[in-house]
């Protein structure tokens, strides 16, 4: 008995040492404890006492003491089985700048249909099954590869092939390798079609062929593709599909572009720059132009280098970059800088002019503290909607991270606002290269946008990425799930604990990026080598505004 009240009285006083979330508003969060700015100047406060004035608290079943940092957490993001973590490598304590939350749909929920690969075998993915009342067909499907086989019949008889995709908004085909004793119909339905019960032309599989590659129909809505379909001929026959994939058809490649954030490589030695751009193939220069409130600072200097440039065959773009510029304090003198531009190019001669003004702001970027997580997306929309005013019909172009490709809202929000994007498609890979500058020349195409696809070929700052996996009963975790009034934050913690008032995760591992994955820098013979492959599959989309090159000139 002594005992069960000697443990009793051990969980009361640590739950009584144990620390509390308070979401506060603005000005009312207690000193003390590790905190995490919100939108609207909430803060987000770890601290010993239960309760802080004015605060909602909720307790963490962990020592305050034990709080490393504080992480918040969209309302809309649902942590599942893995969290990755991203922030700076080598700084203590870690502090999160960024995450990713690798999982899969919740339980009921439907599966997102995501962006059909090209040129990959879409049979190795799809799911296959046959049709016909008369049950003439026998299908084989196995490792990538399908065997259809017809008995005779009179009745529409074949099969189905679809899959988790839809399809990319760009000019294919779809290639097939095969072998057919017979000519076999290939057709392709998308939810109206197949509503219907019926499906588009796309073309035949002919008889002792070995190779066919046929363009899909005009008619087909792409977004809405919802299958393929093989007719058996009214006699006995066989088809043996080896693989079935879609591939771009090329058109026109558009110039390249890179950016030149020195203002003294234009202004001081517009001879060598231009050289270097001609031995290049730079078509497009991003550069960046001193200003003066409201007004250009230079004009005239501006005007002969635009001029010499046009007379070289290039454009010229002027670019701002600053995190801050997504701050509301910063609104006003950000749109003066928009205003500038403008009223440059409405005082130039046609050959003076600016193509462009392209704006590279990254909230993302920003302390917590500085500017809430869940008011970055809001406060970018509100800073392009000033922007598109002030720019008074001058093109406003608008740099983004790969990652924003999800970002449906915000995207959309843009197509209102700019004349196209340049999408940072930071990645080494091709294959992740493509992957993730498809849903943006999809909203190009969508939205009537020109898309630049931009590499990077700059030194890169490595980065710590530690991955946490949720704890299984009984396990210690270091990374706690907790809530403060509607507000969900990760929870960092100095020491591992099995027990607290929220979902624990465990450190499964950790890993340093160390730019390989993101930069071409030290491998420009290979991006040289990559870049007519990328160019001509992007060309595809009539979205497609060319490349741009970050880093580029050394």
């Amino acid at each position: 008995m002594k005992r069960l009240l000697l443990a009793g009285l051990l969980v009361s006083s640590a739950y009584a040492r144990a620390g509390s979330l308070h979401l506060c508003p603005d000005g009312q969060a207690a000193e003390g404890g590790p905190r995490a700015g919100l939108a609207g100047g909430a803060v987000l406060v770890a601290h010993a006492l239960p309760r802080l004035p004015g605060c909602q608290a909720s307790a963490l079943g962990v020592d305050a003491a034990s709080v490393e940092s504080l992480y918040p957490l969209p309302a809309h993001e649902l942590p599942a089985h893995t969290i990755l973590l991203h922030g700076a490598l080598g700084k203590t304590p870690f502090q999160a700048t960024g995450h990713e939350l690798p999982q899969g749909s919740p339980p009921g929920a439907p599966a997102p249909r995501r962006l059909a690969p090209l040129r990959s075998n879409l049979l190795l993915e799809a799911r296959v099954r046959p049709f016909g009342l008369e049950e003439r067909v026998r299908v084989s499907h196995a490792g990538g590869k399908l065997t259809l086989a017809c008995g005779a019949g009179e009745r529409p008889a074949g099969l189905v092939i679809d899959g988790p995709w839809q399809l990319p908004l760009a000019d294919l085909r779809l290639s097939a390798g095969y072998r057919a004793d017979a000519a076999f119909a290939l057709r392709a339905a998308d939810a109206a079609a197949a509503a219907r019960d019926t499906a588009h032309p796309v073309g035949e599989l002919a008889a002792h062929a070995r190779q066919a590659a046929l363009a899909l129909p005009a008619a087909l809505d792409r977004a809405l593709w919802r299958q393929f379909v093989i007719v058996c001929p009214a006699h006995a026959a066989t088809l043996a599909l080896d693989h079935l994939a879609l591939e771009p058809v090329a058109a026109r490649t558009p110039p390249r572009a890179t950016w030149i954030w020195e203002a003294a490589a234009w202004r001081d030695d517009a001879a060598a720059l231009l050289a270097w751009a001609k031995r290049e193939a730079v078509r497009e220069l991003f550069i960046v132009v001193p200003l003066a409130g409201a007004r250009v600072r230079e004009p005239a200097k501006l005007a002969a280098f635009v001029r010499r440039a046009r007379r070289a065959g290039l454009a010229v773009t002027a670019v701002e970059g600053d995190p801050h510029m997504v701050l509301p304090s910063q609104r006003g003198a950000t749109v003066e800088r928009a205003r500038a531009y403008a009223a440059y190019n409405r005082a130039a001669a046609p050959a003076e002019r600016l193509r462009a003004m392209q704006f590279d702001v990254e909230p993302y970027l920003l302390d917590d503290a500085v500017l809430a997580p869940d008011a970055r997306e809001r406060e970018y929309l509100a800073m392009a909607r000033a922007l598109h005013g002030a720019a008074a019909g001058m093109p406003l172009d608008f740099v983004v991270p790969f990652w924003w490709g999800d970002k449906r809202a915000l995207l959309d929000g843009l197509a209102a606002a700019s004349s196209g994007l340049a999408v940072m498609d930071y990645r080494t890979d091709p294959d992740q290269i493509v992957g993730f500058a498809m849903p943006f020349l999809d909203w190009g195409t969508r939205h009537g946008k020109r898309v630049r696809i931009a590499l990077e070929a700059g030194p890169v700052a490595p980065e710590l990425q530690r991955r946490y996996v949720k704890a299984e009963a009984g396990e210690a975790g270091t990374l706690l799930l907790a809530q403060a009034g509607a507000v969900q934050a990760l929870v960092l913690l100095r020491r591992p604990v099995k027990q607290a008032a929220g979902t624990l995760y465990r450190l499964a591992g950790e890993r340093t990026l160390d730019g390989g994955a993101t930069s071409f820098h030290g491998k420009r013979d290979a991006l040289r080598a990559l870049l007519p492959a990328l160019e001509r599959d992007f060309s595809a989309w009539s979205s497609f505004n060319g490349i741009a090159l970050h880093g580029w000139r050394r």
